[in-house]
């Protein structure tokens, strides 16, 4: 049997009428549009009952608030409010169907109840069944269309997998099913996620509880601070460079910087704690500095932003001494040195860095039954001779000092963040990915 099943970006929403046509432009996961739906619902709601029903914050991220906000502003009012991975199952199927994991993430969901929440659904006059049918995402969407199977080169005997979220496909592959291994999914943003085997709660909120892409788990994760989103912004905008060029000029300069930071938080924080409003930060910056620092300290600081995330998974007593990279930034072996010195923990990559593209293929090899169960067939493909960086006794001393100035820096900075600082209509750049 030949199957095939989508992992696509979360929090996006696409608007279609009755035939799937979309109704206006996507709604990225990097949108921030949404906020005063977020906080109309908060009000109704409560923003602890929010959180106990959903395990995440109330934050304009997710998927609910955007189709609440399409909803009051389109000339017609749509019929369905579909997440990517459900817009491009309907568009090579015609069914609407969407996953737990990608339902987990619209804010409308109740995670222990595994299904959606008619509170919070009625708080955003919102219906369930405007998100599609809630399957688990290796079950059989449908076929392929006549004109869907022509496209792709492939037949109508093709079966089509409901599919997935990314990060949740890419921790699937990287193996992150159960607690121990830490997931980190290095994209755009960078999504650091754990398995778990019930809803785990983090009661400070830094990280919030999805299901996962196997119905008998669930994901504890950061949904992810701008990591890859950072070296982009610096490399095109500031420095007029590759992004591989960063890592060279980096390579040049020694841990820490020479005392120059930077706050990854250029859309936002979610780390070290979330707030809207923050707004990325350099400091330290002297006249000896020049963009190598610059270079340097942006890489670094993400891996501080990855430690964040770390710590509180020690905290938590779930954090085993292996984080595991996936995904484009698994490629910059500089960043994975960081990571192990600045979070003192064993850092590995695959060496197939398309952990989010092998998760698909791994719910499409299920679905077809080719494997019993996604367990057995993430430990199948999985990786045995991973690219490894340890971490250097040297650097230990340099990083916890410049780790304690980030999280002062970002202390005595907070409240200089002003809601003001939030453009309240922006999209997202052009090309961002998760």
């Amino acid at each position: 049997m030949a199957a095939v099943a989508v992992a696509a970006q979360v929090d996006g929403i696409v608007a279609v009428d009755r035939v799937n046509r979309p109704l206006a432009p996507a709604i990225v996961w990097l949108d921030r549009r949404a906020a005063v739906e977020t906080e109309r619902l908060s009000q109704a709601v409560g923003r602890e009952a929010i959180r106990r029903i959903t395990g995440l914050n109330p934050d304009p991220g997710h998927g609910g608030p955007k189709a609440a906000w399409l909803g009051a502003r389109l000339p017609v009012r749509p019929d369905a409010y579909l997440v990517p991975a459900a817009y491009v199952v309907a568009d090579l199927t015609g069914e609407r169907v969407i996953d737990h994991a990608n339902a987990s993430s619209t804010l409308v969901w109740d995670v222990q109840r595994r299904d959606w929440s008619t509170e919070l659904l009625d708080a955003l006059e919102l219906d369930a069944a405007s998100f599609g049918r809630l399957a688990p995402a290796v079950e059989v969407a449908g076929h392929l269309t006549t004109e869907a199977a022509a496209d792709l080169g492939l037949t109508t005997a093709c079966v089509v997998a409901v599919g997935t979220g990314d990060e949740h496909a890419a921790s699937l592959a990287a193996g992150a099913l159960e607690p121990g291994l830490i997931a980190d999914v290095a994209g755009t943003a960078e999504p650091i996620a754990m398995g778990t085997l019930e809803p785990t709660r983090d009661p400070s909120g830094l990280l919030e509880t999805h299901a996962h892409v196997p119905v008998d788990r669930w994901l504890l994760e950061n949904p992810g601070f701008l990591a890859g989103g950072s070296v982009r912004w610096l490399a095109e905008s500031i420095l007029g460079c590759t992004q591989r060029d960063v890592a060279m000029l980096a390579s040049s300069v020694p841990p820490a910087a020479d005392g120059v930071l930077f706050l990854p938080a250029l859309s936002g924080a979610v780390t070290p704690r979330w707030d809207d409003a923050a707004r990325g930060v350099f400091s330290g910056l002297a006249l000896n500095h020049d963009r190598r620092h610059l270079a340097r300290a942006v890489l670094e600081g993400c891996a501080f932003a990855v430690r964040d995330i770390v710590e509180r998974l020690d905290e938590l007593e779930l954090a085993g001494d292996t984080i595991r990279v996936v995904g484009g930034g698994s490629l910059n072996r500089l960043a994975l040195q960081i990571r192990a010195d600045v979070t003192n923990r064993r850092v590995e990559a695959p060496r197939e860095p398309e952990a989010t593209a092998m998760g698909a293929a791994l719910v499409a090899a299920v679905a077809a039954r080719w494997y019993r169960n996604l367990a057995e067939a993430s430990a199948v493909t999985r990786d045995p001779t991973p690219i490894v960086a340890e971490p250097v006794p040297a650097h230990r001393a340099a990083y916890d000092d410049a780790y304690a100035r980030y999280r002062a820096t970002f202390d005595a900075i907070f409240p200089t963040f002003s809601p003001s600082t939030r453009a309240g209509d922006r999209a997202a750049p052009a090309g961002a990915t998760r």
